[in-house]
């Protein structure tokens, strides 16, 4: 279960639209909750070819007003019976310091608004949030401003919808879906998308349309196989899983429209996976999914952990010599 929950905030409302989800999540394991934010630090109007300048007093007194923020936000917590919450302002660039900071607090999982009106909700799926999610070692749970309320008012377990993709590191986002399923209870659903055109780039140029039939019939059994191997380990542990394979050469409309059709609660899915079956490759649609997802949004960049662990090593060998 997660056990540590990092929420980044902005100091903007639609910042904290993800902290009911936050909360919940908190209250069902015992979680500790990190509300972070990064500091911005205030620099005067350049008055100088030399360019602007810091204004030491009044970084002090941003710093306080931030500091004080995540207070009253962590007094409002206390409330709806959160366990633990801590706070936390940063330096430095904030993608970097929020994967820091969740690699050395063992972070299980980060939880954020998909938008808001500054920092980083409004960049989310620019610069900030696609740095952060390449170099987070823990994964990213996305919510819309009205997210929480959609979640809170569904009846019975929620389902959690993972696309897969048929390769290894693809595969990867399972351990996470389980870890935010249990706090909920949650039921899952696996979902394979094949794409027809994607197929035909393996098969000869000519082929006559009933051996191409046959060939597309062969790679769905194929990937209902698959499937049914990934959903046996979590059957095991006792959990309702379905499967379900879907044609379709828009990949990322065919989750959504399952999603959808299936009432799940969330999505949960790695942003990619280029090895294995590669003709059901997901590639770049996790980017479409999250703007077109009406439910929170589970992200997890599968090498990004090994990365973040690469450059620490990296850091301490310098640092060492």
């Amino acid at each position: 279960m997660a056990r540590t929950i990092l929420v980044p905030l902005d100091g903007s409302s639609f910042g904290e639209r993800a902290l009911p989800l936050a909360a919940r999540l908190a209250c069902n394991t015992d979680a500790v909750l990190h509300l972070v934010r990064v500091h911005v630090p205030h620099v005067q109007p350049p008055i100088s070819l030399e360019g602007p300048v810091s204004d030491p007093q009044q970084d002090a007194l941003r710093w306080d007003a931030e500091r004080t923020y995540l207070t009253r936000i962590r007094r409002g917590l206390a409330v709806v019976s959160v366990a633990s919450a801590r706070i936390a302002v940063l330096d430095g660039p904030v993608a970097e310091g929020l994967a820091d900071y969740a690699a050395v607090n063992q972070v299980d999982l980060i939880v954020m608004s998909t938008h808001g009106r500054s920092g980083l909700g409004r960049a989310w799926m620019g610069s900030v949030g696609d740095a952060l999610l390449r170099r987070s070692p823990a994964p990213v749970l996305l919510v819309r401003p009205a997210d929480d309320r959609e979640t809170a008012a569904a009846e019975g377990p929620p389902r959690i919808l993972v696309p897969l993709d048929g390769s290894p590191l693809a595969d990867e986002i399972l351990e996470h879906a389980l870890v935010l399923g249990r706090s909920l209870g949650a039921r899952y659903s696996l979902l394979l998308v094949v794409n027809p055109l994607a197929l035909m780039g393996d098969l000869p140029t000519v082929l006559p349309p009933g051996m191409f039939l046959g060939a597309a019939a062969s790679h769905v059994a194929e990937a209902r196989a698959y499937l049914a191997e990934r959903a046996r380990p979590l059957k095991d542990l006792g959990l309702e899983v379905e499967t379900k394979v879907v044609e379709s050469e828009a990949i990322a409309d065919a989750i959504l429209t399952e999603s959808a059709r299936q009432g799940c609660a969330f999505v949960a899915m790695a942003t990619h996976g280029r090895s294995g079956l590669s003709r059901f490759v997901l590639g770049s649609v996790a980017a479409q999914v999250v703007h077109g997802a009406a439910t929170p949004v589970l992200l997890y960049r599968p090498t990004a952990r090994r990365r973040h662990r690469t450059e620490q090593a990296r850091s301490a060998a310098v640092t060492c010599a």
